[in-house]
């Protein structure tokens, strides 16, 4: 249909342009131009770029040769009422209203043409799609097998056709009872079979099987298989189900054999009676074992998650933290001793550690192994004691033998020498310190003899009282103790211990000399005495005097340690500690430099008073006898 465009505008080039993509093929046209009054239109330049006759005037255009039909797209309503009233009879006109046909049409084209794009490359992606999803299920190294909801076979993978030597297209549309149970057996009831239970309750269920399942092999001794059903909802609204199964033999058989190491580790950590720990690289337990937890005084339990700040007093934690840290920091093993105080008693153990790391070499942990050494260190110092003992007695013969004679001649010799003598004679001063020196070498001999003895205490039932007022009666009188004062406070009842009344007035002699050299004869000695733990009783002796430096604490009732020099010979206070221990008591010693000491002796006690304890008393010998016959012991060692 011959045709001429009126109106030039930007909706006469969008038609034009149809036209030349044959987009408009159930409207034929043969365009023999267009007409607009500006020269430079839209649709005018497109005209002429397609070779296309463009006219100024609408009369020239409406003169041409053989044309039908005339297209208005001015949009004005005068142009289309002008082209009515001059267009010829036999040409028909399409105003601008009439002309939105194109454009209608071109959409429905373009939409048919947008729809049937898209179902070609949907049903394209879909292709694709199935082949992946094949591919997929064949990279897989498990076997597995997709059934519908009804049961039948729709889809295996490769491994599938391995395992079973069966092709896709022999089973597929098949029951999966028919075409894979049969081959490799049963179930033992229908209600254990995966895909059973899975269209039953409608999500995944896993199991391991031995033998009788989707890739076992009848040939294998021991083989697990783990078969796993998942659902699958498919249009519709029907289920299928995913099938798996993978061997996991190996697995089964590392799982069971570290089941079986962890047990045999268990049952070891609980046998040995090692302290054996392991913390992580912020102090918290991970594992205890029973023998730790006893020497605590806890449960496992109650100590994993826990670190030793949160477990222990701050002292006994900050030790093992330290430590602890300290392992970490020089990265090799460690053997430390440590001193802990647990429940009220004072430990000694032995500690071996050592770094945990995990696969990649980096620190998780610190592995620690202990032995409680306390009783063997006890044995050992008590052992060290009883051959200082024996080495003591052995000397103690030889001086005995070997110079109380010579010792007795000189004395002799002297206070005969004496006897002649005007007490304002210059020897009789020279003769006198003779004799006073000669005395007091028989005393140190009596002093070893007396602590090499070791002979068993005879207890008694008396009061602690009668002992400590004779022990003052014969060192009161003493120029010695003329510038020392004594504070007695003692319970106004009688406290009875069971002791052997010599042994324990000895006690009390050492302890106050000692306190008196500690003072430099000047200041005041304090002995107190009461009642202390059930059964038992308390004595006190404090001294004001220079302390006891802390190195030396650990020290002081060994014996021949003495910080006197020649005027000590260290066995005051260890006889002290023979005595008390004999008789099943305990003494201890606070002290600090220039804050004086002060000594706590712990008795077990005794009943009320009976006739013995009266016959005890009335046989101690009197103040002035003792003296005579021993002396207030002067070398009380500090």
């Amino acid at each position: 249909m011959k045709t001429v465009f009126v109106g030039g505008g930007e909706g006469c080039r969008a038609v034009l342009e149809l036209v030349v993509q044959k987009r408009l093929a159930t409207l034929s046209l043969d365009i023999l131009g267009v007409v607009d009054i500006r020269p430079d239109a839209p649709g005018m330049r497109f005209a002429r770029e397609h070779g296309w006759a463009t006219f100024m005037e609408l009369d020239s255009a409406l003169a041409l040769h053989g044309l039908e039909l005339v297209i208005e797209l001015t949009g004005i309503d005068s142009v289309r009422d002008e082209i009515y009233r001059r267009v010829p009879e036999r040409v028909r006109v399409m105003d601008h209203n009439m002309a939105r046909v194109f454009w209608d049409l071109d959409e429905a084209a373009q939409n048919l043409r947008d729809q049937l794009a898209l179902k070609t490359e949907l049903e394209g992606e879909i292709r694709a799609d199935r082949t992946r999803l094949q591919d997929i299920l064949d990279s897989l190294p498990d076997l597995v097998v997709v059934v519908d909801y009804d049961g039948r076979i729709e889809r295996v993978n490769r491994r599938f056709e391995e395992v079973t030597g069966m092709r896709f297209e022999d089973v597929v549309g098949r029951l999966c009872c028919d075409a894979v149970c049969r081959p490799c057996g049963t179930w033992d009831s229908m209600t254990d079979c995966p895909r059973m239970r899975v269209v039953r309750e409608g999500k995944p269920f896993s199991l391991v099987q031995q033998h009788g399942c989707i890739g076992s092999r009848p040939d294998e001794d021991e083989a697990y298989h783990e078969v796993t059903a998942s659902p699958v909802r498919a249009s519709g609204g029907k289920m299928s189900v995913v099938v798996t199964s993978r061997e996991v033999t190996e697995q089964v058989l590392l799982k069971r054999e570290t089941e079986e190491s962890a047990r045999r580790f268990e049952q070891i950590l609980g046998t040995v009676r090692a302290i054996i720990t392991i913390t992580d690289v912020q102090g918290r337990y991970q594992l205890v074992n029973p023998s730790a937890a006893r020497f605590f005084g806890l449960e496992p339990a109650q100590m994993v998650g826990r670190t030793a700040a949160e477990l222990f007093p701050p002292e006994v934690a900050q030790v093992i933290r330290a430590n602890d840290e300290a392992i970490l920091v020089d990265k090799t093993h460690r053997s430390d001793e440590e001193h802990l105080r647990v429940r009220g008693e004072e430990r000694i153990i032995i500690s071996e550690r050592l770094l945990m790391s995990d696969y990649r070499g980096a620190t998780v942990g610190i592995c620690s192994v202990s032995r409680d050494v306390t009783r063997t260190r006890r044995m050992q110092q008590e052992l060290l004691q009883t051959e200082k003992h024996a080495a003591v007695g052995k000397l103690a013969a030889g001086v005995a033998h070997e110079i109380n004679n010579p010792l007795t001649g000189i004395l002799s010799y002297a206070e005969d020498m004496m006897v002649p003598l005007a007490d304002d004679d210059p020897m009789r001063e020279d003769l006198a310190f003779i004799v006073r020196e000669t005395m007091r070498c028989r005393q140190i001999v009596r002093d070893l003899l007396d602590f090499s003895r070791q002979r068993a205490p005879d207890r008694q039932a008396v009061a602690v009282q009668t002992i400590v007022r004779r022990a003052l009666g014969l060192v009161q009188r003493q120029v010695s103790f003329q510038d020392i004062r004594f504070d007695l406070q003692m319970n106004p009842t009688d406290l009875m211990v069971l002791a052997d009344p010599n042994q324990l007035q000895q006690v009390m002699l050492n302890l106050i000399i000692n306190a008196r050299d500690a003072m430099g004869g000047v200041g005041a000695i304090t002995v107190r005495a009461e009642p202390g733990e059930p059964g038992r009783v308390e004595i006190e002796v404090s001294d004001q005097g220079c302390g006891i430096p802390a190195e030396h604490l650990p020290k002081i009732f060994e014996p021949f340690f003495s910080t006197k020099g020649a005027h000590g010979n260290g066995l005051g206070l260890a006889a002290v500690r023979s005595i008390i221990d004999d008789h099943g008591g305990r003494i201890r010693v606070e002290s600090a430099p220039g804050q004086g000491a002060t000594f706590y002796i712990s008795l077990p006690g005794a009943r009320e008073p009976d006739a013995r304890t009266s016959v005890a008393a009335r046989s101690m010998p009197a103040p002035g006898s003792l003296a005579r016959d021993h002396g207030p012991r002067e070398d009380g060692m500090r």
